[in-house]
């Protein structure tokens, strides 16, 4: 009989999406989906429209989908009981499950979590790893416990970074090395041989969840983090401009540019225009005012006035 498998995911999360339907392919038997409530579907890889995510999927197939506001509440897990569960497997759950749920499995109770273990852990890994400027990152297969990302390691892969690289460009590279994982998981958790490797105590980092603030520019910053942050990110990142934020979807460091205090606009091109950063400079050809259509640069100085040698940030 094949091992019986709950997947717990985000359905908002191409991380999620993708190991699933990797699991649909192993000799594991589906007994039920978990997702995050609707308030708690943040991700830094979100679902494609053309990617069917874990729930629709899952009732397609006649197989039971939950959604609790809290994995811990006693007739959840008593439902999760009574399909008698071998193995727990998560890919993006944001919730922390205690012993409670974690004793519900038969066998284990498994993550996968896109950093190299005992780094990064919590929340957005990828991100962050990006953001730091981070030569490596990977996924860890870990057994879950009570705490955040502590538990034994089970399996990893390592993937080196990339200096364009963006969230979707790094996430895509991680996955191709551990969506085979699955059923490498799958398999060794049902002929018992799962190799387990503790984790360093007292070893490690922890990131939380993004706020707005994290994607604020400062024109004070070198070139080099300027240009980091809006890649790993494009069109997130965001400076005020006459009193309207700016998202910028690329940039590029400057090395030949004059020197001029942070945030003087430079030069305007036909698309690029040239800040000054300190030290530095970073050159952008698209951006976007809020809510309004994308634009160049360029176009956008000349809409608002803005020449070289006034400061972007008046």
């Amino acid at each position: 009989m094949p091992i019986q498998v709950v997947f717990w995911g985000n359905s908002a999360s191409t991380f999620s999406a993708r190991h699933f339907a990797t699991l649909l392919d192993t000799p594991a038997q589906l007994v039920a989906v978990v997702d995050v409530p609707p308030a708690r579907r943040d991700t830094t890889n979100p679902l494609p429209d053309d990617l069917p995510d874990p729930v629709r999927t899952a009732r397609q197939r006649g197989v039971a989908t939950y959604e609790p506001e809290s994995p811990n509440q006693a007739d959840f897990i008593t439902a999760l009981t009574d399909l008698r569960p071998d193995l727990f497997i998560a890919a993006g759950y944001a919730l922390i499950l205690k012993s409670a749920a974690l004793a519900v499995p038969g066998m284990l109770a498994a993550n996968f979590h896109a950093s190299l273990l005992p780094e990064y852990r919590g929340k957005h890994p990828v991100f962050w790893a990006l953001r730091n400027g981070e030569r490596w990152s990977g996924l860890t297969v870990h057994a879950m416990d009570s705490g955040i990302d502590t538990g034994d390691i089970l399996y990893q892969v390592k993937v080196h970074t990339r200096r364009d690289d963006s969230v979707a460009c790094l996430y895509e590279r991680i996955m191709v090395r551990s969506l085979p994982l699955v059923e490498q998981l799958v398999v060794d958790a049902a002929g018992g041989s799962l190799p387990r490797q503790a984790q360093p105590r007292g070893s490690g980092s922890y990131y939380s969840g993004t706020t707005d603030e994290d994607f604020r520019l400062d024109w004070d910053w070198p070139a080099g983090k300027i240009r980091r942050f809006i890649t790993v990110t494009p069109g997130k990142c965001f400076a005020e401009i006459r009193g309207r934020r700016v998202y910028f979807q690329n940039a590029e460091t400057e090395t030949a540019a004059p020197a001029a205090p942070p945030g003087t606009l430079l030069q305007v091109g036909r698309s690029r225009a040239v800040i000054a950063t300190n030290p530095g400079a970073i050159s952008s050809s698209r951006v976007q005012v809020e809510s309004q259509a994308a634009e160049s640069l360029a176009g956008l100085c000349q809409r608002i006035g803005l020449v070289p040698g006034e400061l972007m940030k008046e």
